[in-house]
């Protein structure tokens, strides 16, 4: 009997203290004025995302700078298709893979027939010299294989 006498004082004194009626329901939160009301539009902050460059002078602005060329960003889409463009324009290779990482630009291509050391090395050469003159921004690195079909 004991065991039930302290934890039903204690209960007793949590209702005596906090009240038994639903005083909470007749708070209104908008006429709170106690305090800044954060839920109320008088008070709004603007988003993160919207004022991040406003808070600390040392973030990069990185408007514009989206792969889509919404922007004044590098768009490497289109830079990949000049490439492929160029590429067929030749009408001596046929594309096999155009990637860009950074100012790195790899290329492989097809030549159909057999080639030997040379002519690997001297059609690597002509295709190399029509893509920088396209693309000058990039170090390109042409690749050209056998197309044995």
């Amino acid at each position: 009997m004991r065991k039930f006498i302290v934890p039903s004082l204690l209960l007793t004194m949590l209702f005596a203290v906090t009240g038994c009626g639903n005083e909470a329901a007749d708070y209104d939160l908008r006429k709170d004025r106690s305090a800044p009301n954060e839920m109320s539009n008088k008070y709004k902050k603007p988003l993160v995302g919207q004022d991040v460059q406003n808070q600390n002078p040392n973030f990069l602005n990185l408007e514009g700078t989206s792969t889509r060329g919404t922007g004044g960003g590098q768009d490497t889409g289109i830079d990949v298709r000049k490439a492929k463009k160029v590429i067929r324009d030749t009408h001596e290779f046929r594309t096999d893979s155009v990637w860009i990482n950074g100012d790195r630009m790899w290329v492989n291509v097809y030549k159909s027939g057999m080639l030997n050391d040379q002519q690997r090395e001297d059609a690597e050469a002509r295709l190399h010299k029509k893509l920088v003159q396209a693309l000058p921004r990039y170090n390109i690195e042409v690749r050209v294989q056998e197309d044995r079909r």
